[in-house]
């Protein structure tokens, strides 16, 4: 066998990640990998960030790689290993981790970091950047009150309209005219800052700001026009700077970036650049489509004929802005003597439908709101199309325009470059059937989801039979969610490694164990037999892992009600094992951030406080007002029933994490109407709320029901949890379950007494109940103890 190419890759952004992906997916047997991190969280997708600070997406369903991964790929992934230094004679370079680790090919991806403007104040305690999932946290941990975010671009859309959903009053500052002036022409520009006014962020265009104002903390900021804005955080998104280090100083050419040429190559030999570290005749980039074209070119380069050429990216746009899509091509302000426009627009319904006319030809297009056409009318901007083919498109209906009729090098999937002749010859190729398949194949779709009605369109016509899609939990044999729940309860299944041997796997691959593993544990009522290569991360450890490698420790306070004593514990192992921050989060709790993995077991024993698992997807917590107990206005006491649900569900796992509210008046303080499962005291009894929503997307829950006692409450409750646990599929939250099954059907389940199922339902809850244990308990026992031990050792 032949020595493997020796393949270093610095970086593991979007760019940094795709290229490992390609270059596996072409020859996996001919290469050896090492991938250097600067992060600790390892790969994510950069444009989901606005997800994960809208807490739709945890870092798991980012994008997230474990270990588990990269150890089965064989790649050698350094995280949070910054490269410091590249000897281009001698092909090596030099980690953080002062290890030398010799290349016969180089790929820089480094990126790029924020721009941050010479505003006066800019080095205060308050003033962030959106950029990175560190950066993300911190921003939240400081929970501001008032926002101002420096820039009405894409990324500062994005990050207030992230602060707007934890409950900040957030204004945006625009020097431009109109939002997004680099993509949008004035009149979508104006339209776009209506919209977003409408989910209630402030918005000032042609406002820029001389200097930000506090004492050592951000107290506001003052205007040009002397106009000042009070605030406690101030985010700057003005624009990226390609990250060039280490190549400048190890004598590779730069200038605004890491020059190279057409084949992706720098000045030095066998090494290579791509992504927004790059510059090409002079040309910078600031989206993943070029990034990943760049991709294409330089694995064929190393590993294939070296034919294809990067040309440079084309001037279009495709891009999800706080939840409304737009896309931009060519001219999109048609300024140029002789230029003309053909106009739709409807700002009752935010849609706005622009083509830019010269000569007979179109020269540009923007699109904001329904962006169906978007790749038809990008492809006619490249071709020169005549104007009279896209008039149509334009001021009438597109539900008529066959996908097909674009040609194979029109591009379907801006976030991973994937154009319609690539998903077609796969479609082809592989003889898929359904649309999951061909995400799963082409990651057309995988990242903002905008273009999936497209890729469903191009398998209708390019597939012989199209197969309706099914939710599959184990993908590589084709089970769904309740597939395997029937094998492991006929077959009496008790480990994972059981349900593996049962399917005829021989083993369960790490993208399917975690689901599988919950499934073992719900259908054996927990009394099955425990693996901990099945559970995540922060499952495996009992915390929370965050950007910089350290955990946090939430433990339980019922009801969100603590007492001097634990005040004191929590202080003192914060103090103790030198915590970066107390945060009290927004479910009532005391959250220690910033503790290392191997303190861990010692801090739980010094706290002596139960878990309050919030680190997996289980029973979370159950938020409370005062109730009775102090509230004038409590005509229940929510307290007492907080406490009370939260002993009933504590411990217990369930599809997708479980977020509890009781309120003690309609006035709803504990915005119990929006958690997966609420109570709210009227007079005469409680309303019970299910399937609730608060995070990127809002959804008030359904009325379950109306009882009269405290009692009832509870057993409704106790009902829908465990029907829910029982029927619900990984991942699954309760605001996509309760739609799916049906409110009614619900209740014909959990609701009929006289059918002695809710019952029965309660009595599987308890008896799931009964069997588990206080994980934090657990691990401070000796022998286990050893066992976790060695479990963080391992790499």
């Amino acid at each position: 066998m032949s020595e493997r190419l020796r393949i270093v890759v610095v970086g593991n952004g979007n760019a940094g990640a795709a290229l490992v992906d390609s270059l596996l997916a072409k020859d996996a047997e001919g290469v050896h990998i090492t991938l250097y991190g600067g992060e600790e969280v390892g790969t994510y997708d950069r444009v989901r960030l606005s997800e994960y600070m809208a807490g739709t997406v945890d870092l798991e369903n980012l994008g997230m790689r474990s270990d588990d991964w990269y150890e089965e790929q064989n790649v050698d992934f350094r995280r949070g290993v910054l490269v410091e230094r590249i000897d281009i004679k001698g092909q090596k370079v030099r980690g953080a981790d002062g290890e030398w680790v010799n290349y016969d090919r180089l790929i820089l991806a480094t990126g790029s970091s924020s721009s941050v403007p010479p505003i006066e104040g800019r080095d205060k305690r308050g003033v962030f950047v959106f950029r990175t999932v560190r950066d993300v946290e911190e921003m939240l941990e400081a929970a501001p009150e008032k926002a101002v975010v420096i820039g009405g671009g894409l990324l500062g859309l994005e990050a207030a309209y992230g602060l707007l959903t934890h409950d900040a009053e957030v204004t945006v500052l625009h020097r431009s005219g109109h939002l997004m002036n680099q993509q949008l022409d004035p009149p979508a520009g104006r339209m776009l800052k209506n919209e977003i006014e409408k989910l209630g962020v402030g918005v000032r265009v042609e406002a820029n700001t001389e200097e930000i104002l506090g004492n050592g903390n951000v107290q506001g900021v003052r205007l040009k026009t002397g106009e000042f804005l009070p605030t406690d955080m101030v985010i700057l998104c003005t624009g990226i700077v390609p990250n060039t280090r280490p190549a400048g100083p190890s004598g590779i050419r730069v200038n605004n970036g890491i020059l190279v040429d057409e084949h992706m190559r720098t000045s030095a030999e066998n090494v290579f650049a791509v992504g927004e570290c790059t510059e090409f005749n002079g040309q910078l980039i600031g989206l993943v489509a070029p990034a990943l074209e760049q991709v294409r070119v330089v694995v064929d380069t190393i590993l294939g004929g070296g034919e294809t050429k990067y040309k440079g990216s084309g001037a279009a746009t495709k891009l999800k802005v706080a939840g409304l899509d737009l896309t931009s091509a060519g001219d999109a302000y048609g300024r140029d003597e002789g230029c003309e426009a053909i106009v739709s627009s409807n700002p009752l319904t935010g849609v706005y439908r622009k083509a830019v006319i010269k000569d007979g030809r179109i020269t540009g297009v923007v699109l904001l709101g329904d962006v169906s056409v978007g790749p038809q009318l990008t492809d006619a901007v490249k071709r020169g199309a005549a104007a009279e083919e896209v008039a149509d498109w334009i001021v009438g209906t597109s539900g008529d325009v066959a996908p097909l009729s674009l040609p194979d090098d029109a591009q379907v999937c801006d976030c991973n470059g994937i154009s319609k002749g690539q998903i077609v010859a796969t479609i082809q190729d592989l003889g898929l059937k359904k649309v999951s398949e061909v995400v799963a194949e082409t990651k057309a779709g995988t990242s903002c989801g905008s273009c999936k009605p497209l890729v469903g369109q191009i398998l209708q016509e390019a597939a012989e039979d199209v197969e309706e899609d099914k939710s599959y939990l184990c993908k590589c044999l084709e089970l769904t969610h309740d597939d395997l729940k029937g094998i492991v309860s006929e077959r009496g299944l008790r480990s994972v490694s059981e349900v593996g041997e049962a399917c005829g796997a021989g083993k369960v691959c790490s993208d399917c164990k975690v689901g599988v593993t919950y499934i073992v544990s719900e259908v054996n009522a927990n009394r099955h037999h425990e693996e901990r290569h099945g559970r995540h991360i922060n499952d495996r450890v009992h915390a929370n892992i965050q950007n910089d490698g350290t955990f946090s420790i939430v433990p339980r306070s019922y009801g969100g009600v603590t007492s001097p004593e634990q005040l004191r514990k929590v202080a003192d192992v914060a103090e103790k094992y030198n915590a970066r921050m107390i945060k009290i989060t927004g479910s009532q709790r005391l959250d220690i951030l910033g503790v290392k993995k191997e303190d861990l077991p010692k801090a739980w024993e010094d706290l002596d406080m139960p878990s309050g698992f919030a680190y997996t997807k289980a029973f979370r917590q159950v938020k409370s007002c005062v109730g009775t107990d102090f509230c004038r206005y409590g005509v229940g006491d929510s307290t007492k029933l907080a406490i009370d649900m939260e002993k009933e569900f504590e411990n217990l796992y369930t599809p997708a994490k479980v977020k509890m509210g009781s309120s003690g008046c309609p006035r709803n303080c504990a915005e119990s109407s929006v958690k997966d499962i609420g109570a709210i005291a009227i007079e005469g009894g409680w309303q019970i709320y299910v399937g609730g929503a608060a995070g990127m997307e809002v959804r008030k829950g359904d009325v379950l029901a109306t009882v009269e006692t405290k009692e009832e409450a509870k057993d409704v409750m106790m009902a829908f949890m465990q029907f829910y646990r029982e029927n619900g599929h990984y991942k699954e939250r309760t605001y996509d379950f309760v739609p799916r099954i049906g409110l009614d059907n619900i209740r014909a389940v959990v609701l009929d007494e006289s059918s002695g199922e809710p019952e029965r339902l309660r009595e599987r809850l308890r008896e799931a109940k009964a069997a588990t244990s206080d994980p934090w308990l657990e691990r401070r026992e000796p022998a286990t103890k050893n066992q976790f031990v060695g479990a963080i050792g391992r790499k």
